[in-house]
């Protein structure tokens, strides 16, 4: 069995890399070309609008939201560990009231999974159809990145405070975060991330085609040995 393993804080580090390097590249691509910048402070959308930043821009953009998809793949785990870890050593006077407790914890953690997801797959969506080509779209995906995007980190800050053992000051960073929500927020959000993934490694489980069926062979001859 091949048991690779992976820091998840090393998504974290090309994802706070990638994203700032891609966005001064395409801002810098946009000023030298005379593409234009409707603001002084410019919105991504205006340095991704046209070619070839907005080339350079859909490429780096839609690899850092496959990167936030994993990203909150793992946070959910992480807080599904945090709650259960709370749970148990919980001193319980109500079984049941504790477990259905437990359970609405549980269900709100899928659901802010479930929206930071969804925020993912939109900032992709946000990359892939420039304002000029397609504004409707565009728009519908922006709007959508920010709405879910606030619900992700609205959420994901009330689990914290209730189950994790965080320092004060990543909490207070995380609130603020959410509470202002510009279009920078969410990044600087998942980057306060590296407190907990630093702590933890993920691990990946590769059987060979031999070791596969061994298993198959074990399983029938357990299952034979249970029928006689």
């Amino acid at each position: 069995m091949i048991s690779p393993s992976l820091k998840p804080s090393v998504l974290l580090w090309i994802l706070a890399i990638l994203i700032p390097l891609t966005l001064i590249t395409t801002y810098s691509l946009t000023v030298l070309l005379f593409h234009g910048i409707r603001r002084t402070v410019p919105y991504i959308s205006d340095t991704i609008d046209f070619s070839p930043e907005s080339c350079i821009g859909t490429f780096f953009i839609s690899i850092s939201a496959f990167l936030v998809f994993i990203i909150v793949f793992v946070k959910h785990f992480v807080i599904q560990n945090n709650i259960n870890q709370n749970f148990n050593n919980e001193i319980v006077f109500n079984e049941n009231e504790n477990e259905k407790k437990k359970n609405r914890v549980i269900i709100l953690n899928r659901i802010s999974t479930f929206f930071g997801l969804i925020c993912s797959i939109c900032m992709h969506g946000v990359s892939s159809f420039q304002y000029h080509n397609a504004s409707v779209v565009h728009s519908i995906f922006a709007a959508s990145f920010f709405f879910t995007g606030f619900i992700y980190l609205f959420t994901q800050t009330y689990l914290d405070y209730k189950f994790s053992k965080l320092p004060k000051r990543i909490l207070i960073l995380r609130r603020q975060q959410y509470s202002k929500l510009y279009q920078h927020s969410i990044f600087f959000y998942l980057i306060s991330f590296f407190y907990e993934f630093s702590k933890i490694n993920i691990n990946f489980q590769f059987n060979t085609i031999s070791q596969i069926e061994q298993l198959r062979e074990y399983n029938e001859n357990s299952a034979l040995l249970i029928s006689q």
